[in-house]
C-alpha cells in the first residue's frame, strides 16, 4: 500500500516501486524486518551496506530536491531562464521573461559586462566562469530574477574576503537611543549595491540565451558581480 503526497492510498507491485526507488524500498524493508521475506530478498544486499545505504539515501533524497518544484506565494519557481520560459508559457504571460529582461537591463545601466562579440577571445590571463539565474516570488506576487556568478569556479583568495554586517543586537541598540533622544530614524536600500563596485578578478563567461541578442557573446565581467568571491568587499 502507498500513501501518495495527496493523502490517496493505493495498491501498487513491489516490483514498480523498488524499480523507480530500490533505496527507499531498501530502508524500508530493514526498518519493519521484511527483508526475508521472498518477494523482499533483493533489498538485502542494498541493506547490509549500512554506510553506503546512508549514502545512497542522501543521494537520494538530493535528486528528490532538486527536480521537485519549487513554490513561492502560489507561483511555481522556475530552475533556469528555459525553464522561466516554459513556466511563463504555461501561464499564458511574460512575467518571468520580463523579470530577467530588467535585471539584465540593470546590469547593462552598471556596465556589469565588456562585450567583445560572438565567439570573441578575452585576454590570456581571463578565466572562463559560468553564471545562473536566481528566480524568486515577492510576498505582492512580484517575479525577481538576479544573475548571479559561479564564483566557486574561481581560485580561493589568499587575503580575508570577509564583509562586516549591522548586527540585530547593534540596530536594536540604535533605535533605542534614537526614541530615547527623540530622533526621527530613517532606512534606506541601495539598489544593485555590489555594482557599485568593480571586480579584481580576471573572469569571463558567455552570454547564454537569458542575454538575449547577445547570446554567444564573450563578456568579460567589469562590475563586483554576486557570487564572485571578493564581490562582498569590494
Amino acid at each position: 500500500m502507498i500513501e501518495w503526497e495527496n493523502g490517496e492510498i493505493t495498491l501498487e507491485p513491489l516490483a514498480v516501486i523498488a524499480a523507480d526507488d530500490p533505496i527507499t524500498c531498501a530502508v524500508y524493508g530493514k526498518e519493519n524486518v521484511l527483508l526475508e521475506l521472498e518477494s523482499w530478498k533483493r533489498f538485502k544486499p542494498i541493506a547490509k551496506r549500512q554506510k553506503k545505504l546512508f549514502r545512497m539515501v542522501n543521494q537520494a533524497k538530493l535528486r528528490s530536491y532538486r527536480t521537485a518544484p519549487k513554490y513561492q506565494y502560489g507561483y511555481e519557481v522556475p530552475k533556469d531562464y528555459v525553464h522561466a520560459v516554459r513556466l511563463d508559457e504555461k501561464a499564458g504571460n511574460t512575467k518571468w521573461q520580463d523579470s530577467t529582461k530588467l535585471e539584465m537591463a540593470q546590469l547593462d545601466d552598471y556596465d556589469t559586462f565588456k562585450d567583445y562579440g560572438h565567439s570573441g577571445r578575452p585576454p590570456n590571463e581571463y578565466k572562463k566562469i559560468r553564471v545562473h539565474l536566481i528566480f524568486a516570488v515577492k510576498h505582492n506576487g512580484q517575479h525577481k530574477s538576479r544573475l548571479v556568478a559561479d564564483g566557486h569556479l574561481t581560485e580561493v583568495p589568499l587575503d580575508s574576503v570577509y564583509s562586516g554586517v549591522v548586527s540585530l543586537r547593534g540596530l536594536r541598540l540604535l533605535v533605542f537611543l534614537a526614541e530615547l533622544n527623540g530622533l526621527d530614524t530613517w532606512a534606506t536600500d541601495i539598489g544593485n549595491a555590489y555594482l557599485e563596485a568593480l571586480t579584481l578578478e580576471s573572469v569571463f563567461i558567455v552570454a547564454g540565451p537569458e542575454f538575449g541578442e547577445r547570446e554567444g557573446h564573450t563578456l568579460v565581467i567589469y562590475k563586483a558581480l554576486y557570487g564572485l568571491r571578493t564581490s562582498g568587499l569590494r
